[in-house]
């Protein structure tokens, strides 16, 4: 009895985590490094996140080392809000695109977000427009594959609601930039339209794709 309520629960897991595993274990690591973190004490959470930073000096010295961690770490506890966000919208793309293809746009948001932040940060301290200590502000999180992801999966909507949506966020994302004037914010939209271009791209191999499966049209 015992073995086939567990056969039954076994079941029902996989069956829940079809099409979800990328988001299911992405969010099951955040969990489990944001939990590691909120144990130890102040100072030695704050080293760990700075050290995994994105920021201009670690970017210098490790750029590639940073890059990844920088993926997995949360800024906060706080922050564990956004997991709930980022099941749905990953495994949303996962079960649209596949696993490879989600991953994919998360990393190209992820990395070309960050790169594009860090040259006009490492451009505004050259030019002296920018304090020095700007190069060592811990940037750690989610939220630029995040924005990524969710752009791309505004091309699962009928034509009139992605064009609304894309719209929208773009100029959501926009205004929040020019209101609060971060670079982080900076960041954001241009992780959303990296997510839009590539959704873009995808769209029209997929319209291309269809036209060669149905083949010349008999007048």
């Amino acid at each position: 009895m015992a073995g086939g309520r567990w056969g039954r629960a076994a079941r029902t897991a996989r069956g829940l985590a079809r099409g979800r595993d990328l988001a299911l274990g992405y969010a099951g690591i955040l969990l489990g490094l944001a939990l590691v973190l909120a144990l130890q004490p102040d100072r030695v959470h704050e080293h760990l996140v700075l050290r995994s930073s994105t920021n201009l000096a670690n970017l210098r010295d490790d750029p590639l080392v940073v890059l990844l961690l920088s993926a997995f770490v949360l800024p906060s506890s706080f922050s564990l809000w956004v997991l709930p966000l980022l099941v749905a919208a990953y495994s949303a793309a996962q079960r649209w695109l596949g696993r490879t293809a989600t991953l994919l746009v998360a990393l190209f948001g992820h990395v070309f977000a960050t790169v594009f932040v860090a040259v006009l940060l490492a451009a505004g301290i050259a030019h002296h427009q920018l304090d020095r200590a700007v190069a060592r502000e811990p940037d750690v999180g989610v939220s630029y594959g995040l924005a990524a992801v969710l752009a791309v999966i505004v091309y699962r909507l009928p034509p009139f609601s992605r064009r609304c949506m894309a719209v929208g966020g773009t100029v959501f994302l926009a205004g929040l930039m020019l209101v609060s004037a971060t670079f982080t914010d900076l960041g954001h939209l241009t992780a959303w339209l990296i997510g839009l271009a590539m959704g873009e791209v995808g769209a029209a191999a997929g319209r291309a794709a269809g036209r060669r499966q149905a083949g010349p049209s008999r007048s």
